[in-house]
């Protein structure tokens, strides 16, 4: 089995602000409009403080403060479970409770799901409309087909590619004869788009017809909207790069783009993995434009776990990140280190210049014309100045 735990997500929809601006009054109020109408709703209450689970005087209550680092009080109904634990995720959290249409999250201001922000002094919520709202999230996440315009809407494709899309010159006929030249001779669809004098512009109009058409075997496969969105962003990722490097509305990178119509790459939180069937590995990535931090990574492994069946027994990295070279020039707490220590580096790689490119943007003959406006990039440069290459390391990580 290739993937398991792909029952689709439930949605999350957080309500936040300060304290005393009435979060827990809107959470009230959405709960019980969502239940009323039939959707299944957990909720999950963030406090920045420690806390009192149970009653004093409880049975469970003084197992607990006997010593006991976790203790649970069930029926045949429900459970209360209360557990000592150092870093606690939200994706752990969100994992309690798989069979949910919505959770709802009071608190946690600072987390990347969608919420909603409550001011202070109070302010007027329309709770008719956010549950509107949260209801289109669940239909989208349930929904057995995706439109170009909704997907380049989702993966924030900028409104100059939008148009390239809409207003590209190619019948369905067209379209159709080249995706079953994709699926069936890749090498014969490379080579007869690579002709086209608007390669560029075609490869975009491909790819976002075939991501949108490929969405029905994410549904079918129980794999989340998130992920999949998720995991097409990548378009956009190297739609800006296209524009940044050739100054035209399009694509490059269409091989390593392939992947993800193969349903060969998913994006998982900060991180991307490859399954390797063959040499049960799961290779990991990390595309650009967001910081690498520590904490999102490391929930990107917390959810790949889950992914993934069990035959794959190792995940492994080759990067520039990975260079051990990196140490002498980065400070111990900067997160490319604290990537770099997840893994137990077996080989480097040496010359490859992938982190002067990844650095500064491209690789130059004259390494003096380097920019110097970051830290990292003064760093790179003087090592570089010197002769030394940073190299790429290559490291794994052990499943357990």
């Amino acid at each position: 089995m290739l993937y398991q735990n792909l029952t689709v997500r439930p949605v999350l929809f957080g309500v936040a602000g300060d304290k005393n601006t009435g979060k827990t009054t809107l959470m009230e109020e959405l709960i019980r409009r969502l239940t009323n109408r039939g959707w299944k709703v957990a909720a999950i209450k963030h406090d920045g403080h420690d806390f009192e689970a149970d009653r004093e005087g409880t049975d469970s209550w003084r197992h607990y403060h006997a010593g006991a680092y976790g203790t649970v009080v069930f029926s045949n109904r429900k459970y209360q479970l209360v557990k000592e634990e150092k870093d606690i995720s939200l994706e752990k959290l969100t994992a309690l409770f798989p069979e949910a249409d919505v959770i709802l999250i009071e608190g946690m201001k600072q987390a990347s799901h969608e919420k909603y922000r409550c001011r202070y002094p109070k302010e007027e919520w329309n709770a008719e409309r956010l549950v509107g709202r949260i209801e289109e999230k669940i239909r989208d996440e349930r929904s057995n087909s995706m439109t170009i315009e909704t997907l380049m809407e989702k993966i924030s494709l900028p409104k100059e590619g939008q148009d390239c899309v809409q207003d590209f010159p190619m019948t369905e006929t067209f379209y159709q004869s080249f995706k079953e030249l994709f699926y069936e001779d890749s090498k014969a669809f490379f080579a007869e788009a690579d002709r086209r004098t608007d390669r560029e512009r075609l490869y975009l109009y491909l790819y976002i017809r075939m991501a949108a058409d490929l969405y029905p075997a994410f549904v079918e496969k129980g794999i989340s909207g998130k992920v999949y969105v998720d995991t097409f962003y990548d378009i956009t990722i190297w739609y800006n790069q296209c524009v940044k490097k050739k100054g035209v509305p399009g694509l490059v990178e269409e091989r390593w783009l392939s992947l993800a119509l193969r349903m060969k790459i998913f994006r998982l939180g900060r991180l991307q993995f490859e399954p390797d069937e063959d040499r049960h590995v799961l290779h990991v990535h990390i595309p650009e434009g967001e910081p690498l931090d520590d904490a999102a990574c490391g929930e990107s492994f917390a959810i790949a776990e889950e992914f993934f069946g069990p035959e794959y027994t190792i995940f492994d990295c080759e990067s520039w990140l990975l260079s051990p070279k990196l140490q002498k020039l980065l400070k111990p707490d900067s997160n490319i280190l604290k990537f770099q220590n997840r893994f137990q580096i077996e080989k480097i790689i040496y010359p490859f210049r992938q982190a002067e490119e990844r650095v500064f943007g491209r690789v130059r003959e004259d390494k003096e014309q380097y920019p110097e406006s970051t830290s990292l990039q003064r760093a790179v440069k003087a090592m570089v100045l010197t002769g030394e290459d940073v190299g790429i390391g290559y490291g794994v990580i052990y499943r357990k």
